[in-house]
């Protein structure tokens, strides 16, 4: 079997902790070395970090209300110049930004086939932040990007359909994995618990992501609060950071805030808690919800994204009814009303059928498909240049 050369482009990588550069560490990481051999166009990270291998390394500009990532910019010749000294086969572009239309521009140029991945809704995350008006350009660029490569993977099938009613043609779903051995109920820490101060009887909602008004992490904190105000023994913990951490801090002075967890830390914090709030209605995907489940937890969830592929109503989580508030709020009542640690035993059940095994070899097929494509068209066109 030949060796193929994938090149991946984006703009958020480790050390980077958010969704994309964990699930796309993880895609990397669990292609065949007999099917790949993968080099890596990407930001230069604001903190030390080593290169992961044959790596080209571009200027970036911090983006508003996201100071821990950057955007890319145009690097049209950088590009060509590292492509030309070591031309891949295949083109994974992640992350939709400038840097990534200058990959996109190159690879057309040179032939080679190029996916790409749409993995944050940011025409959706306009409206959180009084932009509303620039909802259709965003989607309007993103168009255009989508459909000048060859396939757009997304991480679910709403997505599917949803980017086909934008406008945005060869769409596939490439669901995201879970890391079942890092994200383990074996990790449950007591001594955690009595770091929260948990009482006897007392069940901790967890939170873990950004702190911004796209998560929508408000309305989970409401629901918790509001059982605490009527006796429930319910203790919220959240994990993250973000420009909200502050008046949330404030407003929630009952709540456990960790800040932003890694690695050991961030699993005993998922074992750890009873039951799983996802308040946000903008995911693409939200790794979070698999790696909540695959740590014992049943989700409280609107039905969107992960939620809607992956969780069970009743069985492993409580999907909302509606999109409200008020239907978050009804569904956590719900979730308390259940064994949630059967529950919790159902979606690790369900997180273990989630291999990223299973994924990278769904990616390495359609990269086969795409670079079969690409011969016969190249074949195709010699024979008709030579007549």
């Amino acid at each position: 079997m030949t060796v193929q050369h994938l090149c991946v482009v984006t703009e958020t990588y480790l050390p980077e902790v958010n969704g994309v550069a964990n699930s796309l560490q993880r895609l990397i990481s669990h292609l065949s070395p007999e099917a790949f051999r993968t080099s890596l166009i990407r930001t230069t990270p604001r903190t030390d970090y080593p290169a992961q291998g044959h790596e080209l390394r571009l200027r970036g500009v911090t983006i508003p209300q996201y100071p821990e990532l950057q955007l890319g910019l145009p690097a049209y010749r950088k590009i060509r110049r590292f492509w030309e000294q070591d031309r891949p086969d295949i083109v994974y572009v992640a992350t939709e930004g400038l840097m990534g239309a200058s990959a996109v521009a190159v690879a057309r140029t040179m032939g080679i086939p190029v996916v790409s991945a749409f993995h944050t809704n940011f025409h959706h995350y306009s409206g959180y932040y009084g932009l509303s008006w620039i909802k259709s350009t965003v989607m309007a660029w993103m168009r255009r990007f989508h459909n000048r490569t060859a396939m757009t993977l997304v991480p679910s099938r709403v997505m599917v359909r949803e980017l086909q009613e934008a406008g945005i043609t060869n769409v596939s779903c490439l669901p995201h994995g879970v890391d079942c051995h890092t994200f383990n109920p074996a990790h449950r820490s007591a001594q955690l618990r009595q770091q929260w101060q948990c009482q006897p009887g007392e069940q901790v909602a967890l939170y873990v992501g950004r702190l911004a008004a796209e998560k929508n992490i408000r309305v989970a904190m409401e629901a918790a609060d509001e059982l605490r105000r009527q006796g429930r023994k319910i203790r919220m913990v959240v994990v993250g950071d973000g420009p909200q951490r502050d008046a949330l801090e404030t407003e929630f002075p009952d709540a456990i805030f960790m800040g932003v967890q890694t690695g050991e830390a961030l699993s005993q914090c998922f074992a750890s808690a009873d039951i799983f709030l996802m308040p946000s209605k903008t995911e693409t995907f939200g790794l979070v919800t698999l790696e909540a489940m695959a740590s014992g937890l049943p989700v409280v969830a609107y039905p969107l994204a992960a939620a809607a592929e992956c969780v069970r109503q009743g069985v492993d989580g409580v999907l909302a009814e509606g999109l409200e508030s008020r239907d978050f709020s009804h569904a956590l009542v719900a979730a308390l009303r259940l064994d949630t640690t059967l529950m919790g035993l159902d979606a690790r059940a369900q997180a273990e059928t989630m291999s990223w095994e299973s994924v990278a070899s769904r990616f390495e097929n359609f990269a086969a498909v795409l670079m079969r494509s690409q011969h016969h068209d190249d074949m195709v066109q010699a024979l008709q240049n030579s007549h």
